[in-house]
């Protein structure tokens, strides 16, 4: 929850006129929602360097903002308000619509939404979390639950049944934080909605990194799903059935019957990603050699016939030139022979603009050294073009392998075992 900061009434009105007087700022009904405000970053500007004047030191500049905040708009303790991107969103969640929760049930895993409305849920999660930045979020999770509980802490088979949701509600709930720098209430309950909303791509994530894991020969990740290739389980005489790693089919899969798969289909997957990210370095490297969008052969094509062209120009100019001299020598009239030297003038001139395009096509025309390191991109980047189709290839006779494993470990993660 937020900090109990104690508000000090001279500053609070002090703090209102401020907003009033930036009351263009303060855009009401934000996105035409009657319970949504958003104070823009050029007022939150103002705010911050404001209180820090007038208020106590101990506190962030963001905990004294937001209780002032609270404080100045009158909000209930459930409404949301969050720093995002230098902006301030309010979202005002009246206390009538709040479900009252048992004592001890509060801010726990056990009350999902910690007494939200889902549609105020819901509402938020439409506009402040479906955006790009977030495309990664669920990825995050699951690979820190991965590298925290399953591969740093070990944690058993028996602890993982038991508290993996919590574990990712957690999670879920601490990413969310560090991207909204607020610790309400709110939050809690939005973390458990949207783990609800994700619960499948969650633990498909989470399935991958198990099985990269597994590919890697990671010991304590094949004892752990050793575990699901149990029938039954006795617990202080108490029998228990276990889930097993079981595709819609019924083929059931052991530790030794997927790794041969998940090896060869992991390997194909990292080296496709290695590949394509040399190929991706070598195509702006290749790139650099093309000139409007043409490559340098071609390019070097077309210069040496438009310079082959000028030259049968250049041949043709000096010719006719040539003529002109020898008919300037013969004639003997001498206005015929001034008419004859403006024409011999002319033709020198444009024998000189000629000569000048010539140069100017050779200094285009890309040289032997830079053409040969474009060769040799080029022989590499068709290399690891066909590396890149034998490893899809690999992929493709494996695919459809690796997907009944994750699919049936999925089910195995998201299960638990039973009493008998």
């Amino acid at each position: 929850m937020h900090k109990k900061i104690e508000i000090n009434e001279k500053v609070l009105d002090d703090f209102v006129e401020l907003l009033e007087k930036f009351e263009n700022e303060i855009i009401y009904n934000y996105k035409d929602k009657e319970n949504q405000i958003l104070l823009k970053a050029t007022l939150v500007q103002h705010i911050i360097p404001f209180l820090n004047k007038y208020t106590p030191q101990q506190y962030t500049s963001n905990d004294l903002t937001k209780a002032y905040i609270r404080a100045a708009f009158e909000l209930h303790e459930n409404s949301v308000v969050i720093s995002r991107n230098g902006d301030i969103f309010i979202k005002i969640i009246d206390e009538t619509i709040k479900k009252e929760i048992a004592a001890d049930e509060k801010n726990t895993v056990k009350n999902r939404f910690n007494g939200i409305d889902e549609e105020e849920l819901k509402s938020f999660y439409d506009e402040f979390f479906q955006e790009e930045k977030n495309r990664n979020f669920f990825f995050d999770v699951a690979k820190e639950f991965v590298d925290n509980y399953l591969i740093a802490k070990k944690i058993s088979n028996h602890e993982y049944e038991k508290n993996v949701f919590a574990y990712i509600h957690t999670i879920t709930l601490k990413e969310l934080m560090s991207i909204y720098d607020d610790q309400d209430g709110f939050f809690l309950g939005f973390a458990g909605y949207i783990f609800r909303i994700h619960f499948k791509e969650v633990f498909t994530f989470i399935a991958e990194l198990i099985l990269d894991e597994l590919a890697a020969s990671n010991q304590y990740i094949m004892d752990f799903l050793s575990y699901y290739s149990q029938d039954i389980l006795v617990i202080q005489g108490t029998k228990y059935k276990i889930p097993h790693i079981e595709a819609d089919n019924g083929l059931r899969w052991s530790v030794p019957s997927m790794l041969s798969i998940v090896k060869i289909y992991t390997k194909a997957k990292h080296t496709i990603t290695e590949l394509t990210i040399q190929r991706k370095k070598l195509e702006l490297e290749v790139q650099k050699f093309y000139i409007d969008g043409i490559s340098p052969i071609k390019s070097n094509e077309i210069l040496q016939h438009e310079k082959t062209n000028i030259e049968i120009e250049i041949e043709t100019n000096i010719r006719e030139n040539n003529a002109l001299n020898d008919r300037y020598d013969l004639v003997k009239n001498e206005e015929k022979k001034a008419i004859i030297k403006t024409q011999i003038m002319k033709k020198q001139e444009m024998l000189k603009t000629l000569r000048n395009t010539k140069d100017a096509i050779i200094a285009k025309i890309i040289k032997k050294t830079a053409l040969l390191q474009y060769i040799d991109l080029q022989k590499e980047l068709d290399s690891l073009s066909r590396k890149l189709q034998r490893e899809k290839k690999i992929i493709q006779q494996n695919e459809q392998a690796y997907k009944m494993i994750k699919s049936a470990l999925i089910k195995a993660l998201i299960s638990k075992k039973s009493k008998l």
